[in-house]
């Protein structure tokens, strides 16, 4: 029997997941913000979506397509958010007051968007029994070519996707929650794998700006996967990966490598990938920067310097990207300050990810700084120090005047 599903986002990835569950006998909801209603009222005109590719194919008929979004979470056992990343505390805005006990959200992708959804739902004291989780990737590799209500998917992800809920010990209910919907998922330690495993922090950034020239030339003639990714490229990423390695390694992570992780969720090498891959990037504004280097760079780079680990490459991209586009993607981004969790020490941010309970900012004794124990001649030298300042403070003549 199919569930219930209502999926935030009818871009490229909500609709694929909307029409192909609904294919596959589950009962589908499509929700869009207002600001891009025209997404679901293609939906709505058409009587549901045209799915092309290599997932269940034909005309789904979804349950709901709405810019209403109360209709379109109400009862829903599992609420898939398909936006882009930057749109995550949006979202967590707008179902913080809606969500009940039961349901559980997952974040296609996350990386660490559950971290701003709890940070949101303590802020706004949502009381409501809700499983957070999020994945490394979308369930597919997809492309509505032919507009609003359409979907090809040229790539099913898999065999392995990472999941985690946050925290990890409730990682179960969402694995069961996934039951029957996508079986390629396989648990993670916490959601600071499928965070960090993202392959578009790494191939996304580096490809866009390291073709930047050849992108804004081509006025739209460009193929990331088949002609960006020169041997110079690959070994910015090669860069970038050694730097999220050893930030792995120092959360007691195995870490893998980019080509693990690629093969992992696209069962293919990245040549092989090149071949079915989409059009594009076609300009810097293009999420591959805007939303791959705030969300994802920021976040490691962010992870970096909470442990110590150097991230030159890291912070070269996030330098880089926030010159094209004249913004500071450090201090906007997805960093652990605006995620209220600066202070806290590797021990204490793991055992959040892992238990859901928020330490206290580590103190200067248990981030490994002596504090001085008061000796007899530390006594002395204060006593002494107090008996001077008060005598100074008898004789100096008072002043008049604004403080």
């Amino acid at each position: 029997m199919g569930k219930l599903i209502a999926v935030v986002g009818a871009g490229n990835g909500g609709t694929a997941i909307a029409g192909d569950l609904s294919l596959a006998g589950h009962e589908c909801r499509l929700f869009e913000f207002e600001d891009w209603a025209g997404n679901v009222t293609a939906v709505v005109e058409k009587g549901g979506i045209k799915v092309t590719g290599v997932a269940h194919t034909g005309f789904a008929k979804v349950a709901l397509a709405t810019t209403d979004i109360k209709a379109a979470l109400d009862g829903a056992e599992v609420i898939m958010v398909a936006t882009q990343a930057q749109t995550h505390t949006r979202v967590a805005q707008a179902i913080a007051p809606l969500v009940g006990d039961g349901q559980v959200v997952i974040l296609w992708p996350g990386s660490g968007g559950t971290l701003e959804f709890r940070r949101i739902f303590d802020e706004l004291r949502v009381k409501a029994d809700v499983v957070l989780g999020e994945a490394t990737t979308l369930p597919y590799c997809c492309r509505r070519l032919e507009g609003p209500g359409t979907v090809n998917i040229h790539r099913i992800d898999g065999p392995r996707i990472h999941v985690a809920a946050l925290p990890a010990s409730r990682s179960p209910e969402l694995m069961a929650a996934l039951k029957g919907v996508y079986d390629a998922v396989v648990p993670a330690r916490s959601i600071l794998e499928p965070a960090l495993y993202n392959p578009n922090i790494i191939v996304h950034t580096a490809g866009a700006l390291f073709n930047m020239g050849r992108i804004e030339h081509s006025k739209g003639e460009f193929w990331m996967y088949k002609e960006g990714i020169t041997p110079s490229v690959k070994k910015v990423m090669n860069g970038m990966d050694r730097e999220r390695q050893a930030i792995m390694a120092a959360l007691g992570y195995k870490p893998m490598t980019y080509e693990q992780v690629f093969t992992d969720l696209f069962n293919v090498s990245v040549a092989e990938f090149a071949v079915a891959s989409s059009k594009g990037p076609f300009s810097m504004q293009d999420r591959y920067v805007t939303e791959d280097v705030p969300m994802g760079v920021t976040l490691t780079a962010s992870l970096g310097r909470l442990l110590g680990i150097p991230t030159p490459t890291y912070d070269a991209i996030i330098h880089i990207a926030s010159l094209v586009n004249e913004t500071d993607y450090y201090k906007a981004g997805r960093n652990l300050a605006n995620l209220k969790l600066a202070g806290l020490s590797a021990a204490q941010l793991n055992e959040y990810v892992m238990t859901g309970r928020r330490p206290k900012p580590a103190s200067a004794a248990s981030q490994g700084r002596a504090v001085p124990k008061p000796t007899a001649a530390r006594t002395t030298k204060r006593s002494a120090a107090s008996k001077l300042r008060s005598r100074t403070d008898k004789k100096a003549p008072k002043k008049m005047g604004r403080r």
